[in-house]
């Protein structure tokens, strides 16, 4: 009975195979070569190679040409040999022939992604859109590549790593992008390696193996090291804010610090300048053109008001230290300045000191008891002009040891017809010149008075001859020579 069945089932293959060439498992009318229907279960098809070391194929031939195949592979455990450099030791493959062309994976409706899984997780998707999510089933619209991860154990470290034939794939080797909590880090992890960014095929910036950052330089020899070769800033910062700094520099620590230096190690020549720090401020005049080596230039260059150099200090202190602008200079040649101002206009001043307060506009300190003038005003050789003019101003001197100031002839200090000036009172010299006038304060001298240098001391003397009267004062002013 059984071969009987089995005869007729054949028979109906067969027939079948003959009139429409379709088999259908299932269904009477079948639509494809080979149709399978199971209307209450799902449908299996299975290609089984139960041997050890075997393949299970599935080959898709279109053409007739052998070579424009699509594989689908089962290699089972033991299999000899390599794909694609990876053992075939139960490796699971979909491949095409040599001469298959383009390999596609897509869905059709335009709207469903493809997803990609590793166990029973999710570990890639890619978007109708096509953006390419990592970690994450809804990658950002503003991404075309959205990496993420929900690993507690990474500590919410996201990386990307990338290595070369001169790394390896150890984990602190080559480059790796990583966004920790919520910073992003870039690292070279080569203990020679550098990170270089570029543009138009030149490199713009470079960060050294030990962090210094070079800007037009590939090798930078200090934390910031700027090059330029053509005829514009090194640097260039802008505050487009009220009452701001484009530049603050500020040290703390030893004595010796120094917030910003500017250095020049060219001299000049010819037309050629050579300046440490170059400070500009306004527009509509000229640069300074003439060849000179300066350690800070500042120019003005706005023919109203403008001011090249600025310093201000806080400190209420008078040390000489706590200034807006000290200038020093430890040369021992004959022409030493420590602050030189140079006007040429028709108008104006070399150096102009300004005050809104109780302190002084300028103020000049002699460090040393031997030291030269504190304040000094020449004209060059041969010119009548003024050394020092006051414009609605007045003079003052000041201290205990005043060049200016009132001496009172008193018992102790007055003998016959004459009063000595007290050697406390300055540095009495021979070479001194003395203008005494009388000061009216009831006591009259009615008589010239006159001085002279005797016994290392100034004294105003009746010329007389009358008895100097006690109580008589004397407004006396010193001329150092």
């Amino acid at each position: 009975m059984k071969s009987l069945q089995l005869s007729m089932l054949t028979l109906l293959i067969f027939s079948a195979l003959s009139q429409a060439q379709n088999v259908g498992i299932g269904t009477t009318t079948p639509e494809t070569r080979l149709h399978v229907v199971d209307l209450t279960n799902d449908v299996h098809l299975k290609v089984e190679s139960p041997a050890l070391g075997s393949e299970a194929k599935l080959s898709l031939l279109a053409g007739n040409n052998p070579f424009s195949s699509l594989f689908v592979s089962k290699y089972a455990p033991g299999s000899l040999g390599t794909y694609a450099g990876l053992s075939k030791d139960n490796l699971s493959v979909i491949s095409t022939g040599g001469n298959a062309g383009t390999l596609v994976i897509a869905t059709g409706d335009g709207v469903s992604p493809i997803a990609l899984a590793a166990g029973t997780g999710e570990r890639m998707r890619v978007t109708a859109e096509g953006r390419v999510g990592v970690g994450t089933t809804v990658p950002a619209t503003a991404n075309n590549l959205h990496v993420h991860s929900n690993d507690a154990i990474m500590g919410g470290d996201v990386s990307i790593g990338i290595t070369n034939n001169m790394t390896t794939d150890a984990p602190l080797r080559g480059v790796r992008f990583r966004m920790l909590n919520s910073d992003l880090i870039v690292h070279n992890y080569e203990a020679s390696g550098k990170i270089q960014f570029s543009t138009a095929f030149n490199t713009r910036m470079t960060i050294d193996n030990v962090g210094n950052v070079g800007i037009g330089t590939l090798s930078p020899t200090a934390p910031l090291h700027v090059v330029t070769t053509v005829n514009t800033f090194g640097i260039r910062v802008e505050n487009n804010n009220n009452i701001s700094y484009g530049v603050s520099s500020s040290v703390s620590g030893t004595i010796d610090a120094v917030a910003f230096s500017g250095g020049s190690s060219n001299n000049s020549s010819g037309t050629n300048l050579s300046v440490g720090v170059h400070g500009v401020s306004g527009t509509g005049g000229t640069f300074i053109t003439q060849p000179s080596n300066y350690g800070v230039k500042g120019e003005s260059l706005n023919t109203s008001r403008g001011i090249g150099v600025f310093g201000g200090s806080n400190s209420g202190s008078a040390n000489l230290v706590e200034a807006a602008i000290l200038g020093l200079n430890w040369s021992n040649g004959s022409n030493a300045y420590g602050i030189i101002g140079k006007s040429g206009g028709s108008s104006g001043a070399g150096t102009v000191g300004y005050t809104s307060n109780a302190t002084a506009g300028l103020l000049g300190h002699a460090a040393l008891a031997s030291s030269g003038p504190a304040i000094k005003s020449t004209s060059l050789a041969g010119s009548s002009q003024i050394g020092l003019e006051l414009e609605n101003g007045f003079i003052k001197v000041s201290g205990a040891s005043r060049t200016v100031f009132q001496h009172t002839a008193t018992a102790g200090n007055t003998g016959a017809n004459e009063t000595i000036i007290p050697n406390t009172t300055f540095a009495n010299a021979a070479t001194d010149m003395l203008i005494i006038t009388p000061v009216w304060n009831g006591i009259y001298v009615n008589a010239p008075i006159g001085v002279y240098f005797s016994g290392g001391s100034w004294r105003i003397f009746r010329q007389d001859q009358v008895a100097m009267p006690v109580g008589a004062i004397f407004n006396v002013l010193v001329v150092k020579q």
